[in-house]
């Protein structure tokens, strides 16, 4: 008989508590030991054991209490329903569902005060506590699912997956074969069809398996461009498809082993709560490790955790909206053109001036795979004319209007764009006429009228003409300025930003671009294996009228991370410098400092001495910046400061047109043991100083011009700063 494994003790929140792989309430040995490890689990142990023993912290009663005394009666109870879920160890399976009910309950209360402006007040503090309540409960409620699916169901879920996936490539390749003459054969030779409702419909193995086999052996074919053919992604994506399925389908259902299952769970729920109290890489890279096991070990493959994770951990750190108006202001420009006017129309010689004057604009269409949009171009052409025939001088205003619309698509990396349409309205009305008999008494007047009545029965076509001429001038301009204008923006992103970020290793691992026909979204994550991104956290409303960005602090400590500051030394000017230059490269425009060093001040050869992991940490919460900085100091003919932790919290707000910055006190506290209390005393306050010193208040102007190629400028102002729930949100206008 094998020997008895050996179980870990877990200390936590100061208890010591058991963690049984297999999920026993005792250590001694019973019956059930001998039983499968599934058979041996109790179903309703549920969380006990996977969870921390205690609320963890900023989800205790005075946290809550911080929502203010109109929130007091709410606050304790729901500080309670969190204790009650965390701290009841009789709480079974169905208990902690439950429990969790009430939780969703407290959120759904957060998530309504959040979205309404009477609490604006308390946003900052409310979006907090939503997330840090939202992320555990995501998590909680899907380690109970992920515990109690059934493999049998699970893989049946799977498989009806991984035949929508063989309808869906079938589909594209029905597409494919639909632009191509002559194809008819190969509908029926890879079975397309058949495959096309395999969705929803039976297909017998053999049907199946010569599908596959066609598929999979190109050389069986005849001809060399038949055997091409075949090897053309469509083909090849309905191929891996259908043997994804076929493995999936022949495979037994999974055994799950609980206990190892159990303790990955608990492995990965203390990984993310250390993150959650320290942002520290290492714990984010532990948690990840953990996830990718639970892929391993759960019946579903991780389907359901991966869900959580995906909105809790994994979500989207920059998220960009912009509305139609916004974007129309930040577009907007005007043009005016004079010039002569030299035809020939209706048999007449037509001279004259015209003024012309334009406006561009945006106006935003709907779609679900980019940003849709169309550059509009609406004006008026203003003409006053003559026309000179044999018999007389027609004299002739033009009032036409015209709408032009230029349809433009962004997918993230390039614009493309379609033809320009455009409809036109033209109006022309005849002013007078000058005959050879003008001036002539009485009859004068009447050859003049006559000359005049014969160009207004002549307006109509004179109309058509001019609208045909206006679209020939127009559209030809319109679409070559467009085309070459979007085509250099196109060059410009991916020579100037995406070919920076992909060398720097700050390009997105996912993006999501769409429109509305009123507004654009953007949303990217900045994210590789072994870290932790943004969440669903609620954002501060939307700006009808102007555009919000939203930054996570995941954004910039990825960022951070790669951008090799660990285990090196810098001064403060060459530090400064190292970040200044990532950011500048993170987001597109250049990062300067701020305040010049003074010509009368000595330079500052302090050296700051980073540690291998984590040297900066970026927090956003409670309508502040926190900055936690690891790093020893190695002053110039001074005695070297071993490392340290520095937190310094720094206030972001508008005051008076301006953004304002403003550190508070810093704090220091050593990394390593102490074994002197007044040399860390005298070192914290070393540091201290230094710190203070280098974070004096600033004030950067809360509005700013965005110039067009007409010389005028767009005035754009940040008319909303938040930082609060882990997120950086700024709204323009």
């Amino acid at each position: 008989m094998k020997s008895l494994r050996k179980f870990p003790l877990r200390w936590k929140h100061g208890l010591i508590a058991l963690g049984l792989g297999a999920g026993f309430g005792v250590a001694s040995m019973s019956p059930s030991f001998f039983l499968s490890a599934q058979e041996a689990q109790p179903a309703a142990v549920g969380l006990r054991g996977i969870l921390p023993a205690n609320a963890p912290a900023g989800l205790l009663e005075d946290d809550f209490l911080t929502l203010g005394e109109s929130w007091g009666t709410w606050s304790k109870g729901a500080a309670a329903a969190v204790a009650a879920f965390y701290d009841n160890e009789k709480l079974d399976a169905a208990g902690q569902r439950a429990a969790l009910g009430v939780l969703k309950t407290k959120l759904s209360t957060m998530e309504k005060a959040i979205n309404d402006v009477a609490y604006t007040a308390i946003f900052d503090k409310l979006s907090t506590q939503y997330g840090r309540l939202s992320r555990r409960v995501i998590i909680a409620e899907a380690a109970l699912d992920t515990l109690e699916i059934n493999p049998a169901t699970a893989q049946q879920a799977r498989i009806q997956a991984a035949r929508t996936e063989v309808a869906a490539a079938a589909t594209q390749l029905d597409s494919y074969l639909g632009t191509i003459d002559g194809s008819q054969p190969w509908f029926d030779y890879a079975k397309v069809e058949v495959l096309r409702n395999f969705g929803t419909k039976e297909v017998s193995a053999d049907v199946l398996n010569v599908a596959q086999q066609r598929l999979s052996n190109p050389e069986k074919l005849e001809g060399e461009q038949q055997r091409a053919f075949i090897k053309r992604a469509a083909f090849q994506n309905v191929r891996e498809k259908l043997a994804a399925y076929q493995e999936l389908a022949n495979a037994p259902a999974p055994k799950v082993n609980v206990a190892a299952l159990r303790e990955t769970l608990a492995k990965m729920v203390e990984a993310l709560e250390q993150f959650e109290e320290t942002r520290s890489s290492v714990a984010a890279a532990a948690a990840t490790e953990q996830f990718l096991k639970i892929r391993t070990l759960a019946a579903d493959g991780g389907e359901r955790m991966g869900d959580a994770m995906s909105s809790a951990y994994f979500n989207y750190n920059l998220r960009v909206i912009a509305s139609e108006t916004f974007l129309s202001k930040v577009a907007a420009e005007s043009h005016a053109e004079t010039g002569p006017v030299r035809d020939f129309v209706l048999g007449a010689n037509v001279s004259g001036s015209q003024t012309t004057n334009t406006r561009v604009g945006i106006d935003v269409m709907p779609s679900n795979r980019d940003i849709a949009f169309a550059l509009t171009l609406s004006g008026v052409s203003q003409t006053n004319t003559a026309g000179v025939t044999d018999q007389a001088t027609v004299f002739t205003s033009g009032y036409h209007q015209f709408w032009a619309k230029k349809p433009v698509a962004f997918d993230g990396d390039k614009f493309t764009t379609a033809p320009a349409t455009i409809d036109v309205q033209a109006n022309n009305t005849t002013t007078g006429a000058r005959t050879g008999l003008s001036g002539v008494p009485l009859l004068g007047g009447i050859v003049d009228s006559y000359a005049v009545d014969k160009a207004r029965e002549k307006r109509g076509e004179s109309e058509a003409i001019a609208a045909q001429r206006l679209r020939d001038k127009v559209l030809p301009r319109l679409n070559e300025e467009a085309d070459a204008k979007f085509a250099t923006y196109s060059q410009k992103l991916d020579a100037e930003f995406i070919a920076k970020l992909k060398k720097n290793n700050l390009f997105p691992s996912a993006r999501s671009f769409r429109s509305t026909d009123t507004d654009v979204y953007a949303s990217t994550r900045l994210m590789q294996t072994g870290e932790i991104s943004g969440d669903s956290t609620r954002l501060p409303a939307l700006s009808a009228t102007g555009a919000s960005v939203h930054m996570h602090e995941t954004l910039l400590n990825n960022s951070i991370d790669r951008m090799n500051l660990g285990g090196r030394k810098f001064t403060e000017d060459e530090l400064a410098k190292e970040i200044l230059t990532g950011l500048s490269v993170l987001f597109g425009r250049e990062f300067k400092i701020g305040e010049k060093r003074s010509e009368a001040d000595k330079p500052d050869n302090t050296k700051f001495v980073l540690p291998a992991k984590d040297a900066f940490r970026v927090r956003f919460e409670n309508g502040q910046v926190v900055l936690v900085i690891r790093t020893g100091l190695e002053p110039e003919g001074g005695e070297a400061v071993p490392t340290q932790e520095i937190t310094v919290p720094i206030a972001v707000s508008l005051d008076a047109g301006k953004v304002k910055l403003e550190a508070g006190q810093v704090t220091v506290t050593p990394v390593e043991a102490v074994t002197n209390p007044l040399t860390q005393r005298a070192r914290s306050a070393v540091v201290t100083s230094k710190i203070q010193k280098s974070l004096p208040t600033r004030t950067i102007n809360a509005s700013f011009d965005l110039k067009h190629d007409d010389g005028t400028a767009a005035q754009i102002a940040i008319r909303q700063l938040k930082a609060s729930g882990g997120w950086l949100s700024v709204v323009f206008e």
